[in-house]
């Protein structure tokens, strides 16, 4: 049995080794066989293979991505993370959009629950998209006219 603090490492280590080092492979080994992302990409599975789907779009769509972690919350199987991402738009926000060229920053928190054996089992997250795309002129910032 995993306890929170053991569950917040491997939290921290995906989002070090799979976001921002490109190690897909490591989701692979972390996410269960009976995974379930309920935040998934449009378009994508809510399993297993579309997390490491999405992992794998993230990390070609902005190849600069870094993912910084603020603050960590363990208790019993679920650990939440506050982050924040920041990258340049170098091949689309999202697909079918064109590149913009600009920096991004994107606030994130993300809540991941762990088996005993220290799976990651299901994850949800909340981002703030519209606020990246208003800086990447995607759409108007608001009180703008």
């Amino acid at each position: 049995m995993t306890t929170p603090d053991e569950n917040a490492a491997i939290a921290r280590e995906l989002i070090q080794r799979v976001l921002n080092e490109g190690d897909i492979g490591f989701a692979e080994k972390t996410l269960s066989e009976d995974y379930v992302e309920k935040t998934p990409m449009p378009g994508g599975t809510a399993d297993k293979a579309g997390a490491i789907a999405m992992f794998q779009m993230m990390r070609s769509q902005t190849p600069d991505m870094r993912i910084d972690v603020h603050d960590v919350i363990a208790s019993r199987d679920k650990v939440a993370v506050h982050s924040t991402l920041k990258g340049t738009d170098t091949n689309g926000f999202m697909q079918g959009m064109a590149p913009t060229g600009k920096p991004f920053t994107v606030e994130a928190i993300d809540v991941f629950t762990f088996d005993a054996n220290g799976q990651n089992t299901e994850h949800y997250g909340v981002y703030d998209m519209m606020g990246a795309m208003a800086q990447l002129g995607l759409m108007p910032m608001p009180g703008m006219s």
